[in-house]
C-alpha cells in the first residue's frame, strides 16, 4: 500500500481535484504575498533644517548629546584580559598590596589582653605577630602590615614585662606581710 497516505480518508493527492481544494494549498493560486503594500503619492516629509542655519531653539540639546562617550561603542573582546592573565590586569586600576589580616589581629589581641587577660593575650599576640612579620617578608611587597605586627610585638612585650613586675611586687608583699607576723 505504497498509496496510502496519513490523513483524513478521501483526501489524497489526486489530479482530478480543482486547484485550491487540496487542504495544504491556498485558495489562490499564485507566487507568494506582496511584501509591502502600494503606496500612494503624497507630499514628501519636511526636512530638518541645515545645521548652522539660524539659533538652536528652547529645548534643544546641545551639539554631541545622546551620543557615546569615545571608545564606548568597541567591538566585543576589546579591553578583555587575555586567558591566563595575571590579577589586576584589565580595567581600573590595578589593585594594590593587602594588609595582612594576622598583623591586624595580632595588634587587636595585644591591645585588648592587656585589659583583659596580660599574660595570655601578650603571648598570642606575640606568636601572631611574629609569624605575621615572616609572612609579610616572605611575600615580596604583596603583603602589608609589617608596622601593625612590631607594634603588636612592642605592646606584647610591655604587657609581660609589666606582668611580670606585678607577679614579683605581689610576691614581694605577700613575703613580707608573712615575715611581720613572726
Amino acid at each position: 500500500m505504497p498509496d496510502d497516505l496519513p490523513g483524513p480518508p478521501g483526501s489524497g493527492d489526486r489530479e482530478d481535484q480543482p486547484r485550491g481544494d487540496r487542504p495544504t494549498e491556498p485558495l489562490s493560486g499564485g507566487g507568494p504575498p506582496p511584501s509591502e503594500p502600494p503606496t500612494t503619492p503624497g507630499p514628501p516629509a519636511p526636512q530638518p533644517p541645515a545645521p548652522g542655519y539660524g539659533q538652536p531653539g528652547y529645548g534643544q540639546p546641545p551639539p554631541g548629546y545622546g551620543q557615546p562617550p569615545p571608545g564606548y561603542g568597541q567591538p566585543p573582546g576589546y579591553g578583555q584580559p587575555p586567558y591566563g592573565a595575571p590579577p589586576g590586569y584589565g580595567y581600573g586600576y590595578p589593585a594594590g598590596p593587602q594588609n595582612d589580616s594576622t598583623a591586624t589581629a595580632a595588634l587587636v589581641i595585644a591591645v585588648v589582653g592587656f585589659f583583659i587577660c596580660a599574660p595570655v593575650g601578650a603571648i598570642v599576640a606575640l606568636v601572631l605577630a611574629n609569624s605575621s612579620q615572616k609572612r609579610i617578608e616572605a611575600s615580596g611587597g604583596q603583603l602589608t602590615g609589617i608596622e601593625q605586627a612590631r607594634a603588636a610585638r612592642i605592646i606584647a612585650i610591655i604587657e609581660l614585662v609589666l606582668t611580670g613586675i606585678a607577679i614579683l611586687i605581689g610576691v614581694i608583699a605577700i613575703i613580707a606581710s608573712m615575715g611581720n607576723r613572726y
